[in-house]
């Protein structure tokens, strides 16, 4: 009697049990498909000519390795297989791992890089400006995908008007450096091109490597046209960017070259066209406008001023012409003589005998201004404020 069949779970866990009976164990290769992610976790593969392992080096393990890592390295691992269950992806878990030279494809690039250059291919002064202004560009590249999308997609949102061709191109494999370098034929081969550019996404080394082949790095140094290398990412290079006459990050990046030109002539068009505004005879008249109007306030405002000052001279002059007047005078004098006879008025004996005083006189009229000479039975006469009466002195 057969026995049941196991479940997926089922094998899956015996498989995991066998992997991991192996243990640790040191694995020699290469890196390829370097990727560092933000949580210190990185990931990536080793591989030799027959065979690649996915491995994985956990950040607590990470903070151990004091040497670089990236596509290229040749590493010694020390690692446990292990199988993740739900994607049934078998991985090295890397427990530490140590340089073991550098690996062979990156050895390649570098005996090809020399070499190129030194036979002067990569030398500056060989490079080509690129046109300011170019009104047809191709693009040597993969028509699927969404590079060629977001190339024009920038070319299309900078406002830039020329023409842009698509040449189709295998970007990877084995068959690459042959498509892209009869890409460059085709391309030079359209009429009035300007400018060529030469790219693809971003990847591994090998999915770069094509970019690396001499007879295509040949073929970009070789083009009539200049040639623009956008194969790859920021830290991604290949000798295809070295022939180029200039090399962009990405292919959105080569479109932004390919626009800068117009960009900064609309920009300085819109300068030059300010400019011309602000000495066009209107700007100027307007100018005149403005001059004369705050001339006009000025004149106003010194008016006012003088007409304030002389009204205030008027005024000053007014109360002066008043003050020297007759009839000023005039009062000024009657004023004071008021004012003398109100004080004679005072000092007069008609004030002394309404304060209670009065005046003592004989029968003749002579003023007697001592007791002694008021004797008894002289006849006296008393003069009073409100009038006079008889007196007879007394002892």
């Amino acid at each position: 009697m057969s026995s049941a069949p196991l479940t997926v779970s089922e094998l899956s866990d015996v498989l995991k049990g066998t992997v991991n009976r192996i243990g640790t164990v040191e694995v020699v290769g290469e890196i390829s498909g370097y990727k560092h992610y933000s949580s210190g976790h990185h990931y990536f593969s080793i591989k030799d000519s027959g065979a690649t392992l996915a491995c994985v080096l956990l950040s607590y393990q990470a903070r151990w390795v004091k040497f670089p890592l990236g596509d290229g390295v040749k590493v010694i691992v020390k690692a446990k297989a292990d199988i993740y269950a739900p994607s049934g992806k078998l991985s090295l878990m890397v427990d530490s791992m140590k340089p073991a030279g550098e690996g062979d494809l990156f050895q390649k690039f570098k005996e090809l890089q020399e070499k190129l250059k030194a036979e002067g291919l990569f030398d500056e002064a060989n490079k080509r400006p690129l046109p300011d202004f170019p009104k047809v560009v191709a693009f040597v590249t993969s028509e699927s995908g969404a590079v060629w999308h977001d190339f024009t997609e920038v070319l299309k949102t900078r406002g830039w008007s020329g023409t842009a061709w698509l040449v189709p191109a295998r970007v990877q494999g084995e068959t690459c450096p042959g498509s892209v370098t009869n890409g460059l034929k085709l391309a030079n081969a359209i009429p009035g091109i300007d400018l060529i550019v030469v790219g693809r996404g971003g990847g591994s080394m090998e999915d770069l490597w094509g970019f690396n082949d001499e007879g295509l790095v040949r073929a970009v140094r070789a083009s009539k046209t200049p040639v623009i290398s956008a194969v790859g990412h920021q830290t991604d290079f290949t000798l295809c960017d070295f022939a180029a006459d200039k090399r962009a990050e990405t292919p959105t990046a080569a479109a932004e070259l390919i626009v800068s030109g117009q960009i900064k002539l609309r920009e300085k068009l819109k300068l030059l066209a300010a400019e011309l505004a602000r000495h066009s005879p209107k700007a100027k008249l307007q100018s005149l406008y403005q001059d004369l109007d705050l001339l006009n306030e000025r004149l106003d405002g010194a008016a006012q001023e003088v007409v304030a000052e002389y009204r205030h001279r008027l005024s000053e002059l007014g109360s002066e012409l008043h003050r020297l007047s007759p009839k000023a005078r005039l009062g000024v004098t009657r004023e004071k003589l008021n004012q003398l006879g109100h004080r004679l008025r005072s000092a007069g004996f008609e004030s002394i005998l309404s304060r209670g005083y009065s005046i003592v006189r004989d029968a003749d009229g002579t003023v007697i201004s001592t007791s002694k000479g008021v004797t008894n039975g002289r006849k006296l006469r008393l003069k009073f404020n409100d009038g006079e009466a008889d007196a007879t002195g007394g002892s």
